[in-house]
């Protein structure tokens, strides 16, 4: 109830008085410490963990997904499924695999955000290296993961920029069979180190400005 309360409070501050006054607030310490226990409040209802569900006929809204997955095909990934994420009604993704370049994709479908496309390798001393389409968040990451960021673009042309400027090292091997296990263990791990690491307000007030132009239809949403 206290995140609601606040989200409305910066809405009104948003809508009476305009982005000077909204960031002044942010800026202040009344405003930081909103939005540092909103961060912490939105990190504590993820859950610790998710498990994959394969769908055997998958049917996707986006007719363009059909063609990113025959793209990696033909770039030469194998298919590990497409599966629904439990904690995630509505989300589904297509796994595929290239084992001999060490390299997941990950084509993920989400009821509002559409569609993004996601590239990694997983290193023998634990770290890995990403290449996602999805534009940045703002959020800090753990140590051990390299995020490099693209717009959507073919899936060849994606392969070779992840193949040009992934970070080198001992690469982990990957499977068709093995990939869906290394995506619930990665987010897993991921959701290890976000617990334990507060979001500062810095990295939540992307996010609320972001709510907060959205108006007041986003309200009665909330509420």
């Amino acid at each position: 109830m206290w995140t609601i309360i606040v989200l409305v409070a910066l809405l009104v501050i948003w809508k009476l008085f305009g982005k000077r006054l909204l960031a002044g607030f942010l800026l202040s310490s009344a405003g930081q410490s909103a939005l540092q226990d909103i961060g912490k409040k939105a990190v504590d209802v993820q859950p610790d963990g998710i498990r994959l569900n394969r769908i055997a006929t998958p049917v996707w809204d986006d007719a363009g997904v059909q063609q990113i997955i025959a793209s990696f095909r033909a770039a030469g990934f194998t298919d590990a499924g497409v599966y629904s994420v439990d904690m995630m009604p509505g989300v589904k993704v297509a796994i595929l695999a290239k084992p001999n370049d060490c390299i997941a994709a990950h084509v993920f479908e989400h009821p509002k955000a559409g569609t993004w496309i996601e590239l990694v390798t997983r290193y023998q001393d634990g770290t890995s290296t990403t290449l996602t389409t999805l534009p940045s968040t703002g959020l800090k990451q753990p140590a051990w993961l390299t995020t490099m960021r693209s717009a959507k673009a073919p899936a060849g042309d994606l392969l070779r920029q992840f193949m040009r400027d992934r970070r080198p090292g001992a690469m982990k091997s990957i499977s068709a069979e093995q990939a869906p296990r290394d995506f619930e263990d990665g987010f897993a791990k991921y959701m290890q180190w976000r617990k334990a690491t507060p979001m500062t307000a810095a990295e939540a007030a992307p996010t609320v400005k972001a709510w907060a132009e959205k108006g007041t239809a986003q309200t009665t949403k909330l509420v």
